[in-house]
Formats: structure tokens, C-alpha cells, sequence
């Protein structure tokens, strides 16, 4: 079973797009997703599952559930390290000055 991380967009921001986090969370359950857990309530979710192409089945449930047309962003969390392992040596430290070159 693979880990992914699912990014939806315009969740939550300035009362648009309400969704609840433990309802969102019981929809991946509903999908077959386990070990489910969101992010505060940024709309970003957690999960486990073999499915590869979860993001059209995590906006077909969005658009079942809560009504909502919300662009959904599903990358697996070896690919997230792979691109995190290339960030910007600044990314994560204390310090928020760079150089722009």
C-alpha cells in the first residue's frame, strides 16, 4: 500500500468552499482510503491506498458530497520527497532573506 497526499484547492478560504474535515476525511474512508487524516482545515488530506489515479475519484466525491467543483492535486509521498529533496536551500530554515540572483 502506497502513502499520497491529496492538495484541494480553494477549500475554506474567506467562507467559500466549506467543507469540514472530519466529513472530508469520512469521504476517502467511503472511497477505500485508510489511515485518512487532514491538515487543519486546509482541505489537504493523507491516505493510504493502491489505487494510482485517486485524484478524479476524490473530486467526483467532493462534487457528490458537498456540491463542490474543487481542482484536487494527488502526489505520492516518494514523489514529494523526490521534489522536496530539491528545494531551495533557504526552504525550511529560520532565516527568510535570499539572494535573487
Amino acid at each position: 500500500m502506497n502513502r499520497y497526499f491529496a492538495f484541494l484547492r480553494g477549500i475554506n478560504i474567506s467562507g467559500k468552499n466549506k467543507i469540514s474535515m472530519p466529513d472530508l476525511k469520512k469521504g476517502f474512508e467511503a472511497l477505500g482510503f485508510q489511515d485518512v487524516s487532514t491538515y487543519l482545515n486546509s482541505g489537504n488530506a493523507a491516505f493510504s491506498s493502491d489505487i494510482r489515479d485517486a485524484g478524479e475519484m476524490i473530486e467526483k466525491m467532493i462534487h457528490e458530497k458537498f456540491g463542490l467543483e474543487v481542482p484536487v492535486y494527488v502526489i505520492s509521498e516518494d514523489h514529494l520527497k523526490e521534489v522536496l529533496s530539491h528545494a531551495p536551500a533557504w526552504w525550511g530554515n529560520d532565516d527568510k532573506t535570499y539572494m535573487i540572483i
